[in-house]
């Protein structure tokens, strides 16, 4: 009787202590089904990161996790290989680069894009006795280190053209510095948070805007871009315009296929960027996020719902940390 009662009490405390794994096995899979990681690439994407967060969070039962990667081609990395990033905010360029140097071989084909959130132009600044890209052969240009958006645009735009020069890692405030007192004779910058310190050159410093024609083959890397007077007054003179090449700055992803755990996840994330985060953007910069970004697929769950949710504006405007 007494084996009989620790039997029965043994196999109530089986039960319980399954049943329980199962809520916590339960809790946990609702919990990483609806929870997105969203990379931002390099710290000056960060504010836009934390706005997608807080913008989509809860919508749908959505969690959104604000994560900071390290560069482009890093956050390519990490979406083909790292458990936990699900949507990276990146230059489109750096994909090109991959392929060019098979850093991954066959695995660049596993990704896509979910939109196109800004044209990222690439702006070569250099001393005005330079006339054009022909003339930097040999000089010092700076184009950021090795994780940067402008050592990637430089790398593929100056060798597709043949230029050869001398590499120097630094970018930003330093590398304009470096240009204002003679150190290099151009630099490379690359976007919108550029346009603030480009803007802070004075107009007889010396320096200028230099054209950037789109190497043949790089038609299906970057597209034509126009940076004119207004843009930058101190560089550009006025009534004159510089034709340049442009990237995009774009949401990837890991292309899972359809129907698939993680695809209805990037669905709902999908669903509830366009019904929250970019339905309320204002639009002042232009730029349409169902555009296609050359050198990328768009993701099937993208283009589904690009036709099925018109938020109010289809434009979007970046604000980066600078």
């Amino acid at each position: 009787m007494k084996n009989a009662f620790v039997m029965f009490v043994a196999a109530l405390l089986a039960v319980g202590l399954s049943t329980g794994v199962r809520s916590e096995d339960q809790r946990s899979l609702k919990l990483n089904q609806s929870t997105v990681g969203l990379l931002a690439s390099q710290p000056g994407l960060s504010e836009n990161v934390l706005e997608m967060a807080n913008a989509m969070d809860h919508t749908d039962g959505l969690r959104v996790l604000p994560m900071l990667g390290r560069g482009s081609l890093q956050s390519i990395n990490d979406l083909l290989f790292l458990r936990g990033v699900d949507v990276a905010l990146l230059s489109s360029d750096s994909l090109a680069f991959v392929k060019k140097h098979n850093l991954y071989k066959d695995e660049t084909g596993k990704l896509a894009y979910l939109a196109k959130l800004a044209t990222l132009n690439v702006v070569v600044v250099a001393r005005k006795d330079i006339a054009g890209i022909n003339s930097l052969e040999g000089m010092r240009i700076a184009t950021g280190p090795a994780n940067s958006d402008e050592f990637v645009a430089a790398e593929l735009v100056f060798d597709a053209l043949g230029t050869k020069f001398e590499r120097v890692p630094t970018t930003g405030k330093n590398s304009l510095a470096a240009l204002l007192d003679g150190r290099i004779d151009a630099a490379v910058f690359v976007g919108t948070p550029s346009y603030r310190l480009l803007n802070s050159i004075k107009a007889n410093s010396g320096l200028h805007i230099i054209s950037l024609p789109i190497p043949e083959t790089l038609a299906e890397t970057y597209s034509p871009a126009i940076l004119e007077s207004s843009d930058f007054p101190n560089l550009i003179d006025e009534g004159t315009a510089v034709e340049t090449v442009a990237a995009a700055l774009i949401l990837a992803v890991f292309d899972w296929p359809n129907r698939s755990e993680r695809f209805y996840k990037l669905q709902k994330f999908n669903k509830a960027l366009l019904s929250t985060y970019l339905a309320s953007r204002a639009a002042e910069q232009g730029t349409n996020f169902s555009a296609a970004v050359p050198g990328w697929k768009q993701y099937l769950t993208a283009k589904d719902l690009m036709g099925t949710i018109k938020p109010p504006q289809q434009s979007l405007t970046i604000t980066t940390l600078q």
